[in-house]
């Protein structure tokens, strides 16, 4: 499964794009930074492939303060890798 991963120097920053996201519609979860992708702060938004143009749009209206963001293909299991 492809899913792309917002990084953040910050939890502030997770916290508040996901809230925003939220508002516009935009799917996103917020899940521990994989440490594939980073070793900076421990929390990250991920985003579903599907959602990934919309994203994309709403980083460009916004001017979304964020680190970056890393595609990364993976396994998740759904007994163990479960996040709200």
């Amino acid at each position: 499964m492809l899913n792309y991963y917002i990084l953040f120097d910050n939890h502030e920053q997770a916290i508040k794009m996901h809230r925003d996201l939220q508002n516009a519609g935009i799917d996103s979860v917020i899940a521990p930074t994989p440490r594939s992708a980073s070793l900076c702060c421990g929390v990250c938004l991920r985003i579903k492939k599907e959602d990934y143009q919309n994203l994309e749009r709403y980083l460009q209206e916004n001017k979304a303060v964020y680190r970056e963001i890393k595609e990364i293909q993976e396994n998740l299991n759904p007994k163990r890798d479960a996040y709200l």
